[in-house]
């Protein structure tokens, strides 16, 4: 799922012309009706759907890559966080397909917001998000799972509530693991550079989440490029261009909390989600 929309008013503009599996109205999976179809993403299709007794859901048909995203989903399907997607249940179809039922968000997600302020997001909204941010990834770390795939599209938004989603490519913490997927394991601009390596220690999302702040500041994305291994490149051997330099009206201490954040070595790296938080707090009160 790597967009959130009001899914009362079906796709994306440009997503109409997409050709779903299912068409509204139809039952794929007993108990649930298809009303419209959301988007199509790197692991299969996302639908609005209506349980038999009314209840509002998202239903993920899983295509390809499903057995990866089912581990990932069979781990999280107990966890309850404020700031986490409940994840309700996996069931099989009649035909055999893999659905995973999820809760419903209609809100906007992070990367909608940051497009919306290419000059930077207020800071002391970027602390309230950051804060919600850390606190699920915290949660999920606690019980040895790292997310592997926080980004903006997966950061969900709605009444003042942050929820992370995306899941699917969730797995126990292993610091030395190596991955025969890591062509599907999250996305190039938000690795970390560990990852080259195959290690998938919980410090990959924290990486993660110091690239969402610098984007949050700034409106940019610390490495760019025209390719993935150009990006890849500078997330190895390069340091990005300071917020303070891009924006103005920064506190000079911003720099030092997201090269911490964005630290080449996971060990220099903040250990914890949170302790990036308890910096944040401290810069409001210097």
């Amino acid at each position: 799922m790597n967009t959130t929309i009001d899914l009362r008013q079906g796709p994306r503009k440009g997503g109409g012309s997409m050709n779903f599996r299912y068409e509204p109205e139809s039952k794929p999976l007993d108990g649930y009706t298809i009303k419209r179809a959301i988007q199509r993403g790197g692991f299969g299709e996302v639908y609005y759907a209506l349980s038999d007794g009314g209840k509002e859901v998202a239903l993920k048909l899983l295509q390809a890559n499903a057995d990866v995203e089912l581990r990932g989903i069979a781990q999280c399907l107990n966890l309850k966080h404020s700031n986490l997607l409940t994840i309700f249940d996996v069931k099989e179809s009649a035909a055999g397909e893999q659905f995973v039922i999820m809760e419903y968000v209609a809100g906007r997600t992070l990367g909608e917001v940051i497009a919306e302020k290419p000059d930077g997001i207020d800071l002391e909204s970027v602390e309230d998000m950051l804060n919600q941010i850390a606190a699920g990834a915290d949660y999920l770390h606690e019980r040895g799972i790292v997310h592997r795939d926080l980004k903006p599209a997966n950061i969900y938004l709605e009444n003042g509530l942050i929820k992370i989603g995306d899941v699917g490519l969730a797995k126990f913490i292993s610091e030395s693991r190596r991955s025969a997927q890591t062509q599907s394991v999250g996305t190039v601009y938000y690795m970390a550079p560990e990852i080259a390596h195959g290690r998938y220690g919980k410090q990959v999302d924290v990486y993660a989440i110091g690239v969402m702040l610098y984007e949050m500041l700034t409106g940019r994305l610390p490495f760019e490029g025209e390719s993935q291994q150009a990006v890849s490149h500078k997330i190895l051997y390069e340091e990005p261009e300071p917020p303070t330099a891009l924006r103005g009206r920064l506190p000079l201490e911003l720099d030092r909390i997201v090269e911490k954040a964005l630290a080449k070595d996971p060990a220099d790296r903040y250990q914890h989600a949170d302790d990036l938080i308890v910096d944040l707090r401290k810069l409001k009160r210097e």
